[in-house]
């Protein structure tokens, strides 16, 4: 009798124990999946995050080339534009960059060289991103060398063949050099 008390008290320990390692092996699985899905989350954004910040490079880069057709290619079909010169909004950036041209042949400038400085504010959320870039922008307009600082809001869609600026706002103060 002592034999088989013994031999339930061991079968009862069995059963517990058995019970705290299927909970045990429960949680490992639940804490093993949300770090997978963290971990793959936080890759996405961060591919998301350098395949935006190239386009933006690329943008930055074709407009100082004069490459005004990649700018244009760059963007949506009807991404909306505000920019510091007349009529200051366009609906798409073919009709912003055929504007930018015609201002800088009003105002005697060449075409002039941006530069960012890293993204002071970024949101990404699914297929849709939001970024806000410190700027410069120097040119020389009538013969007089003009400097513009301010900030360069973009906004933009990952669309089948990549992401696509939907909308560009920019905010600058003149000092000149």
């Amino acid at each position: 009798m002592v034999f088989g008390q013994f031999n339930y008290s061991l079968a009862t320990l069995k059963g517990n124990h058995v019970n705290r390692i299927r909970k045990l092996s429960r949680a490992s699985t639940l804490a093993a999946s949300t770090a997978l899905i963290i971990l793959t989350t936080g890759t996405a954004l961060a591919s998301d995050e350098l395949d935006v910040q190239s386009l933006v490079e690329k943008l930055v880069a074709d407009m100082n080339k004069g490459d005004l057709k990649s700018v244009v290619a760059a963007c949506a079909p009807h991404a909306a534009v505000v920019d510091g010169f007349p009529p200051y909004a366009w609906p798409t950036c073919a009709d912003w960059m055929k504007d930018y041209k015609k201002n800088n042949e009003a105002t005697h400038a060449p075409l002039g060289t941006l530069s960012i400085g890293g993204p002071k504010y970024k949101e990404f959320n699914g297929n849709r991103a939001y970024v806000i870039y410190p700027v410069t922008f120097a040119n020389t307009q009538s013969g007089k060398s003009v400097v513009y600082k301010g900030t360069w809001t973009i906004t933009l869609l990952r669309a089948k063949s990549g992401w696509e600026v939907t909308g560009s706002a920019s905010a600058f103060s003149e000092n000149n050099l």
